[in-house]
């Protein structure tokens, strides 16, 4: 695996990402070089990504049943070809007079789709897959080689090796088998999942193998990776203290606050049709305000009000006090189910970010009496404070809206990477994403 923008990505997808886009691009230009137009096709393996990637089929692919995978795909495909068709058709000639270039783009889905097929089929033989050991017996081993089985979309081929000194078997044969294990079995990776080294690491048989090329590393650190989250209930202060990673230099604190300050003034000059619409549909369809004010907790655990558009009975709370949203709310007016789909209650939250309460991106708010519960209960949780709330954020687009308290869990884990790996590029594939959950009305009550 490869970081790129602080987000990891499969050297295998990647090769197979890079390769269907060669190929697409000498498909079509096949006999157009001769009229010159070659350099204006680069657009078509663009356009053919952007639209595959907001129907959820980059790499790496999502498991779809047969049927769905064909009408995603034909879905894009059909959205590809007609914006190519647009704009191939608006440029002058001579590109609209090859007739044979307009052949290939009406086959090309077909062939990216057999592509498509073909490498999957090639990927359920697992002859792709890079060979990696777990070495551990406690419950982190356990449960890391019960994620990797899950999620089988990353492409290894997991082995597990029992290394434990309170067995009867003696250190120097279990180290001997090890080494023994890994040159038959081609590993490439070692991952150690021992719950306490002390006294229990075999550094001697670990050194040999690191200085002959093969890949040491800590299962915290190998789960953050392919999982893009901390898993909080193996982590000790000292992963933390010593990981790389937390880097607040001031430029960058700058650099987010300009593009906060920037992005709100566009957003909410581009937003005056809604501020003038909205208001108009929220008095006529329900009573109440149009503006709902709710205190949350922001950076460093200060408080500050925060403004959305009123989706909710104005009693909505009234008898039960504040509670989890919830699947179907019944609290919610059926205008307001509306904008909570497609996020347009959230737009005057772009008045936070313009007064420095909220950024862009960054962990979303949370009301004052959950925070306090999930303190409680929760280990690590005053460490999403460190940095600002956001409109939107990395546990927004990884994982669904949370409604319970091992949902904040959940979301707490994604909250940390975030927070560890921030950065303004991180911040710009965050806000792409988020544009892909919106189009598609994930996780909204």
């Amino acid at each position: 695996m490869f970081r790129i923008f602080n987000r990891y990505y499969s050297v295998r997808h990647t090769f197979y990402f890079a390769f269907e886009n060669v190929l697409i691009l000498i498909f079509l230009m096949w006999g157009a070089i001769v009229g010159g137009e070659w350099t204006s096709l680069i657009l078509a393996p663009i356009v053919c990504q952007v639209c595959l990637y907001y129907n959820e089929l980059s790499p790496p692919f999502s498991r779809f049943s047969i049927k769905e995978f064909w009408i995603k795909h034909l879905q894009s495909m059909l959205w590809a070809t007609a914006i190519l068709v647009f704009f191939y058709w608006m440029m002058p000639p001579p590109m609209a007079e090859l007739g044979p270039f307009w052949w290939r783009l009406a086959f090309f889905p077909l062939i990216l789709i057999g592509l498509r097929l073909g490498y999957q089929a090639l990927a359920t033989t697992r002859k792709l897959d890079t060979p990696i050991l777990i070495l551990g017996s406690g419950t982190v081993a356990t449960a890391l080689k019960s994620f990797l089985s899950q999620e089988g979309n990353w492409g290894y081929r997991v082995f597990h090796f029992q290394w434990d000194l309170t067995s009867s078997s003696k250190v120097d044969d279990q180290l001997e088998n090890l080494t023994d294990f890994v040159k038959r079995q081609k590993i490439k990776q070692v991952v150690v999942a021992l719950h306490d080294r002390r006294g229990q690491l075999p550094v001697r048989s670990l050194l040999q193998l690191r200085v002959q090329g093969i890949e040491i590393v800590e299962a915290v650190s190998f789960y953050e990776r392919i999982a893009g989250k901390f898993c909080v209930e193996w982590m000790k202060p000292s992963t933390l203290i010593f990981s790389e990673g937390f880097n607040r230099v001031n430029l960058s604190r700058i650099s987010k606050r300009v593009s906060d300050i920037l992005f709100s003034v566009v957003g909410l000059i581009l937003s005056l049709p809604i501020f003038l619409i909205l208001p108009i549909l929220i008095k006529l369809t329900s009573k109440g305000p149009v503006f709902y004010r709710q205190e949350r907790v922001g950076e460093k655990g200060r408080p500050f009000m925060l403004m959305k558009f009123r989706s909710m009975r104005q009693d909505a709370e009234t008898l039960s006090g504040p509670v989890w949203a919830m699947e179907d709310d019944p609290r919610v007016t059926p205008l307001g189910k509306i904008l909570r789909l497609i996020r347009l209650d959230e737009v005057p939250q772009m008045v936070n970010v313009l007064k420095g309460e909220m950024s862009f991106v960054g962990p979303r708010p949370e009301r004052p009496l959950f925070v306090k519960q999930l303190r409680e209960k929760i280990p690590y949780y005053d460490l999403r404070f460190t940095v600002k709330p956001g409109l939107t954020g990395w546990a927004q687009i990884k994982y669904q809206y949370g409604a319970t308290e091992k949902d904040a869990l959940e979301k707490l884990q994604y909250d940390l990477y975030y927070i560890k790996h921030l950065s303004p590029l991180f911040d710009l594939t965050i806000v792409v994403d988020t544009i892909r959950v919106v189009l598609l009305g994930k996780g909204a009550r």
